[in-house]
């Protein structure tokens, strides 16, 4: 079998403003081929969510992309899949910070992003475990014809997730661990790593998780209440001078109320609390409420 897929959306590419039109133009979400060649087995080529990413364990939250420790990413790759088993190579972007505050992005690294994913299944619980491995890389350069620094070095993730059926009830799961998770967790909430004073790259250790819980109070009526971390052992003031204005921890808090009146229609309401601490201490919080009509 041969199938393809393109998908749009029209978040975060705002034309006009409130005042009159409220104006959007689309954004390309997903755009793939894929070859079914056996019972079990495929091939998949183009952009789609990352192989280090398992969607279904994402909690039926109305917020877009719900807990803060989530993996959370969609990118061109190339997917093998055999059985439970997917082995990819997906697109390398890295992105680093220094004690200047300057920021290096480069989507050219010479070594695409590994992942190995096994999904299985035990009874009524559907999990995942995957590995990532990076190859981190900058190039300084002052101008056109002047050479800074430059540096290379690789750094891995893994995660554990899962979905476990209570019934008509489930339990959501998620954890990740590595010292390179970077961009792919919590929307970049923490660099992939920083550039020391030598020019040399360093990766710190970083985790995230979640805990969700759906549960339907009757046939018209269903709530999801999650629970989210994520942290970074950021480099001492020793090591990088800026270490006291990194991001240290994350968290998020969801409950929603959802009413089903039509097998098609869902009307609810979600409350959200999620809080940010830096290294040296400061904190802020925030609070929503959002209502969806889906």
């Amino acid at each position: 079998d041969l199938s393809s897929r393109i998908e749009l959306d029209f978040i975060l590419s705002g034309q006009g403003d409130e005042r009159i039109s409220n104006s959007w133009s689309s954004r390309l979400r997903h755009a793939f081929v894929k070859w079914d060649y056996s019972e079990d087995s495929s091939l998949m080529a183009g952009q789609s969510w990352s192989t280090f990413f398992n969607v279904g364990a994402l909690p039926d939250l109305l917020d877009f992309v719900g807990p803060a420790g989530t993996i959370f990413v969609r990118q061109p790759q190339v997917r093998w899949t055999m059985g439970g088993l997917q082995l990819a190579v997906e697109n390398p972007a890295t992105r680093l910070n220094d004690d200047s505050g300057s920021t290096y992005y480069n989507n050219g690294n010479e070594i695409p992003d590994l992942v190995a994913r096994y999904n299985g299944k035990w009874g009524d619980l559907s999990w995942t475990a995957a590995a990532l491995g990076r190859n981190l890389s900058y190039e300084d350069r002052p101008s056109s014809t002047v050479e800074g620094d430059d540096d290379d070095q690789f750094g891995y993730g893994l995660s554990l997730s899962g979905k476990w059926m209570l019934g008509k009830d489930d339990i959501r799961f998620m954890v990740n661990y590595g010292d390179a998770l970077g961009r792919y967790m919590g929307l970049n909430a923490f660099n992939d790593g920083y550039v020391k004073d030598d020019g040399s790259i360093d990766t710190f250790d970083q985790w995230g998780a979640f805990l969700a819980y759906r549960h339907f109070w009757s046939p018209k009526w269903r709530s999801t209440f999650s629970v989210s971390a994520l942290g970074a052992d950021n480099p001492d003031t020793s090591d990088f001078a800026g270490a006291d204005g990194l991001a240290e921890t994350y968290t998020s808090y969801h409950a929603n109320l959802n009413y089903l009146p039509a097998p098609r229609l869902s009307i609810g309401g979600e409350l959200l609390y999620a809080d940010k601490e830096l290294e040296n201490g400061n904190n802020g919080d925030m609070n929503r409420i959002r209502f969806v009509v889906k």
